[in-house]
């Protein structure tokens, strides 16, 4: 039996890990992509840890690079085979100031965050859509989302920027895929994410794409919210 194959772009510690281990969990073989090697080969080994009777590889590579991100997304269907679920969940979570930011390093993020979901999932249409259809079959292309993209906060303006941007091309990606049977959805996490936390913490918001990927696409929903946004800015007013 041929297990079904997750690809999950920007690996990390916290959703990225916690979302590769969930689905490894229940079957599928998965790739993780990500810049850092070293973090990659910790991941991996979590991952593994979560599927041990699953095929778990990493494939270190700069998403900002188009190029090397095209190159490694071919090799992963060759290692592993088509996906049948693709999760976007690359980002630079970093503050910037208006005025003080360098032009290059908004330039880095749109490579990243809007290039690199835009190469993903123009790579990964025909293999989705020709799992469409297919008995026990439920293709999707997921990415995690934040209350940036519509309620942006200066300090973070150039990740606000590409969080909306990415939203939109979301919002395009659906209008093209959802009526040949793919499933495009994201988690939109507003606030911050922490192990403590009872309802952002990595385990429940991974366990929130695993519903994505469930559901029937009677009741398909294309952006999932969860936590409070307007809680979570007071707490950080100190109110």
């Amino acid at each position: 039996m041929v297990n079904k194959v997750i690809v999950v772009l920007g690996s990390g510690p916290g959703i990225g890990s916690a979302t590769a281990s969930l689905f490894a969990s229940k079957g599928f073989d998965v790739a993780l992509l990500a810049r850092n090697a070293t973090r990659l080969q910790q991941e991996t080994a979590q991952v593994r840890k979560a599927g041990p009777d699953v095929n778990v590889k990493a494939y270190s590579v700069d998403i900002s690079d188009h190029a090397a991100l095209s190159k490694t997304l071919n090799e992963v269907v060759v290692d592993l085979g088509p996906p049948e679920v693709v999760f976007f969940n690359a980002a630079r979570v970093a503050p910037t100031k208006i005025g003080e930011t360098a032009p290059e390093y908004l330039l880095e993020d749109f490579k990243t965050m809007s290039v690199g979901v835009y190469v993903a999932a123009t790579w990964s249409m025909q293999h989705l859509i020709a799992k469409a259809g297919q008995p026990d079959s439920h293709p999707s292309f997921l990415f995690s989302n934040g209350g940036l993209y519509n309620h942006p906060l200066a300090d973070y303006f150039s990740l606000a920027m590409q969080k909306a941007a990415q939203f939109s091309f979301m919002g395009s990606l659906n209008q093209v895929l959802a009526p040949q049977g793919v499933h495009v959805a994201g988690v939109d996490i507003q606030g911050l994410v922490d192990d403590k936390q009872p309802v952002l913490n990595p385990r429940n918001i991974a366990e929130q794409f695993w519903k994505l990927y469930e559901q029937d696409q009677k009741v398909w929903q294309f952006n999932l919210e969860l936590g409070n946004w307007d809680e979570f800015i007071r707490l950080m007013m100190g109110q």
